[in-house]
């Protein structure tokens, strides 16, 4: 069975692959198996990385804000948007991400993944997965290990992948 795992923030996505796992779907919890739990190693795939993600907001808007009048009088303000443009590109990322594992499932590639993700992240990807993909999700946790090792991610996986 091909399992991913899926590490990603607004600013980069890694995708892994569990590999040399061969005894990992024997028992369960409630039957083990008498042999004992591998533990699958992490090999990376691929990566995404949204470069918009590290830049400030007033660097990723050309405009300035428009304005409106004031409900009483002649007074005008600038008019605040409620999502910046530093949102539309996270929710423009999470969409790139949904999209390759889709994607991948669709080819065969990736039959089920772990999905550890910024907290904040975590529900802008869960916004765009589709019912199909949300069926082969495993797992999800609130987590950043973007930046970790792949030994490091592995250790914050269930040990019987």
């Amino acid at each position: 069975m091909n399992t991913w795992v899926v590490v990603a923030d607004a600013a980069r996505a890694r995708f892994l692959a569990v590999r040399d796992n061969p005894g990992a779907y024997l028992g369960s919890e409630a039957f083990p198996s008498s042999r004992p739990a591998p533990k699958g190693e992490l090999e990376e795939i691929t990566s995404l990385s949204n470069s918009s993600a590290r830049l400030d907001n007033e660097d990723l808007v050309t405009d300035r804000p428009g304005s409106t009048k004031d409900r009483k009088g002649d007074a005008m303000h600038a008019y605040e948007p409620t999502n910046t443009a530093k949102d539309t590109e996270a929710k423009r990322f999470a969409r790139d991400i949904v999209s390759q594992l889709d994607q991948a499932r669709q080819d065969g590639k990736m039959e089920r993944f772990y999905l550890l993700a910024a907290p904040d992240f975590l529900g802008l990807l869960r916004e765009e997965m589709g019912d199909a993909l949300a069926k082969v999700l495993v797992a999800q946790t609130a987590k950043d290990l973007t930046l970790r090792s792949a030994k490091e991610i592995r250790g914050a996986l269930p040990q019987r992948l």
